[in-house]
């Protein structure tokens, strides 16, 4: 923050340099911390971190959930947990040379259409400068690589592995199922005590409730848009745009702020998705040479509205999923049976239902269901015949 409480504004010198310069500024160092970034940033290292002693010992590991619409942030989240993970360590990290506090990679390979596990053992090998992966090697193994990555994760002792576009980790041409992958994962941590954060999109929900023991023993950490009809809310996105108007090295600070409800609208709250729209407007005012960037230039690089209402709907319908409605304590004791009659069981509802199915009456001709022995015996059938 500047003077008086307002935000920092951009090194004035920049005015002198080329448009090239400018653009790369606003688009690559200017970071905005927000509210609900800050909130997730919190949650994770509270997920991760024991209380009161930063990320200088490890928790058990534990599967986290990182989930949010596109454009929310997540990129910039990323890089501000990594400085605080390295901040918290920097004692033990002097204390430890092999200790390295984190790796972080992303799912998202060279094939975009799949996940490949080779890639991702390279990966965190490098994350964790292990020479092992960029030995004069002609062909290392898919175990090789795992059995390496093993060893340099309990070598190495990070807190966590940061894994960016996660979503991809349901790509897979190898003919694993979501579980399976996600299995090997808990794996790795059972092993070597070592967090996974699975950072993506909203594709990551089904991850959730791949089985009970998996939803047992990850957390979800929502990491959500701006939601303008709550006024507390609407309030931290005009705070962000006034931080992002002071950023925008053009001679005449912007008024975003006015033009806030436009923003909002081609943005549906995510902070991400303004950024960018921010950067492609900036380009066309210094394309232009003009002192500020305008409305008429918000309008011309604004997302088109199909598009805007696409991701609007992933994700209305998926803050309803994530969401956790009035009620829930008393629909579980009612399940648990301290509320009410006990439910009838899976298989008390499956029995009756067959039960009553008009399909599940005898007709003439029609075997009975469970006559036969199970086993090497002649049925009654063929004993008729072989008479």
């Amino acid at each position: 923050m500047g003077v008086s409480g307002e935000p920092d504004r951009f090194p004035s010198d920049l005015l002198a340099q080329p448009a090239g310069t400018r653009q790369e500024y606003f688009e690559q160092q200017c970071l905005i911390e927000h509210p609900h970034l800050q909130q997730v940033l919190d949650h994770i290292v509270q997920t991760i971190c024991p209380p009161g002693e930063g990320a200088s010992r490890r928790r058990p590991g534990t599967m986290a959930l990182v989930i949010g619409p596109s454009r929310v942030g997540k990129t910039t989240l990323i890089r501000l947990l990594e400085e605080r993970l390295l901040a918290q360590a920097k004692s033990q990290m002097e204390r430890d040379a092999s200790f390295i506090p984190f790796a972080s990679i992303t799912a998202a390979g060279p094939n975009a259409s799949r996940f490949d596990w080779r890639t991702y053992y390279r990966a965190i090998l490098r994350g964790l400068q292990d020479p092992f992966v960029d030995g004069k090697i002609a062909r290392i193994r898919e175990r090789e690589l795992r059995e390496a990555m093993e060893t340099a994760l309990l070598q190495r002792r990070p807190i966590a592995l940061i894994v960016d576009e996660a979503h991809h980790l349901a790509k897979t041409s190898s003919g694993r199922y979501l579980q399976d992958q996600l299995d090997h994962l808990k794996y790795f941590e059972n092993l070597t005590g070592v967090s996974h954060l699975l950072v993506g999109t909203y594709e990551l929900r089904p991850f959730r409730k791949i089985n009970a023991q998996l939803a047992c023993r990850s957390v979800d950490i929502h990491f959500p848009r701006y939601d303008a009809a709550h006024e507390e809310e609407a309030q931290a996105f005009r705070s962000v745009l006034w931080a992002l108007q002071r950023q925008l090295p053009v001679e005449q600070e912007p008024q975003l702020v006015d033009q806030w409800e436009f923003l909002y609208a081609r943005s549906i709250g995510c902070v991400g998705l303004v950024k960018m729209h921010l950067n492609r407007a900036l380009a066309l005012a210094l394309t232009e040479k003009k002192k500020t960037v305008t409305l008429s230039h918000l309008r011309k690089t604004a997302l088109p509205e199909a598009r805007v209402e696409l991701a609007l709907r992933d994700a209305l319908e998926s803050e309803t999923e994530l969401a956790e409605t009035a009620g829930a304590d008393e629909r579980l004791l009612t399940l648990l049976g301290l509320r009410g009659s006990r439910p009838a069981s899976s298989q008390q509802m499956q029995e009756k239902d067959q039960s009553s199915s008009p399909s599940s009456a005898l007709r003439p001709g029609k075997r009975g269901p469970g006559r036969d022995e199970i086993g090497g015996g002649v049925s009654s059938d063929e004993q008729d015949r072989a008479g």
